[in-house]
């Protein structure tokens, strides 16, 4: 992705070149088979992997893959080193907002950024990242990035991801589980989120705190939480950078 092929500092001891970024389309039952074709005619996943193998040299292969799940989910496998969106989760946030004005910004932010998010999580892996705060909030972060250095459409596409977790937060009363659960909350992620959106370019979006979506005590903050992450992110990929 652009986020890091924008930095190509990586040095000599980069390492040999020892895996890809792999699309894999699981078999599909009657009910998901035409959706199945379209995204393979479309080359969702292959238009991904390359993007990453043209940025990142891994030491092992990275499958992205559609599966069914039996819920919709998005999920990484360590063992397999396999990331898996869900058919299911495709046909949940269709039926959700696909009927909505702008719904289908909200079912490709969403789909995008899990895809993103799962995907940090299998880098944070392979390639043994260090974080030093809970992992789901560094892939939330990895995963925002990304999207933020795509130009136009990574902005449209973190912004459908807001909108589907505060869609979420609205709907979910909170328990002890919420609390307990190793993801942040999710109107936690949503602000987290629209601060780097933010915090890149203040005049660019200045709607997001003028309309109340980022409180204003978080506001100024923003612009240096953007730069600090932007570049820490970019210093722990740059032996890995093409």
């Amino acid at each position: 992705m652009a986020a890091v092929a924008a930095c190509r500092a990586g040095g000599p001891d980069a390492g040999e070149e020892g895996g890809r970024f792999r699309a894999s389309y699981g078999p599909a039952t009657a009910e998901f088979a035409e959706f199945r074709d379209r995204l393979v005619t479309n080359q969702f996943l292959d238009t991904v992997a390359i993007r990453l193998n043209d940025s990142l040299r891994i030491p092992k292969d990275i499958t992205l893959a559609t599966s069914h799940c039996e819920e919709p989910n998005a999920s990484y496998d360590p063992i397999t080193r396999r990331v898996t969106l869900c058919y299911e989760l495709f046909e949940s946030l269709g039926e959700q907002f696909g009927s909505e004005t702008g719904g289908e910004y909200l079912v490709a932010g969403t789909i995008v950024f899990a895809l993103m998010h799962e995907t940090a999580h299998a880098l944070i892996d392979v390639l043994d990242l260090p974080t030093t705060g809970r992992e789901e909030d560094a892939a939330d972060q990895l995963a925002t990035l990304l999207l933020l250095d795509e130009g136009a459409t990574g902005d449209s596409l973190a912004f459908g991801a807001v909108g589907w977790l505060a869609t979420n937060a609205h709907a979910n009363p909170l328990d002890t589980l919420a609390f307990a659960d190793d993801h942040a909350l999710d109107i936690q992620r949503v602000y987290n989120i629209l601060c780097l959106i933010y915090g890149r370019d203040p005049s660019k979006y200045p709607e997001v705190v003028e309309d109340g979506w980022l409180p204003v005590q978080r506001r100024d903050r923003c612009p240096a939480e953007y730069q600090r992450l932007r570049d820490n992110w970019r210093r722990l990929l740059a032996p890995y950078h093409r």
